[in-house]
């Protein structure tokens, strides 16, 4: 089945959430754990086209929005996600990525 939602021209990106290797099945409840050091903070992968498309780059500092809500989160360019595609984690409350989400299925 197609998503929920489509891309539009008010939102015209896919926001893919999931999980990143270093945090997978590992302190997303206490965050206590050592994974902290190998990625302490959430990022939204970028594609280079994109990013250029915007003018940023490595770390900046961007707004994602959805018609739910918004966070705040730095930029990571990488060829890991194609044109008009994002791919955020759900593992920092701080950068709510499920916030953006619908409850879809």
């Amino acid at each position: 089945m197609p998503p929920g939602e489509q891309p539009d021209a008010e939102y015209p990106y896919t926001l893919v959430t999931g999980r990143r290797l270093t945090h997978y099945n590992a302190g997303t409840m206490t965050r206590r754990t050592a994974n902290l050091v190998l990625a302490p903070s959430e990022h939204v992968d970028v594609s280079p086209d994109d990013a250029a498309r915007f003018g940023v780059g490595d770390g900046d500092r961007v707004e994602i929005a959805s018609r739910r809500g918004k966070v705040d989160v730095a930029v990571r360019v990488t060829d890991d996600v194609a044109p008009g595609e994002l791919f955020m984690a759900f593992h920092f409350p701080e950068v709510a990525a499920n916030l953006l989400t619908s409850d879809g299925v």
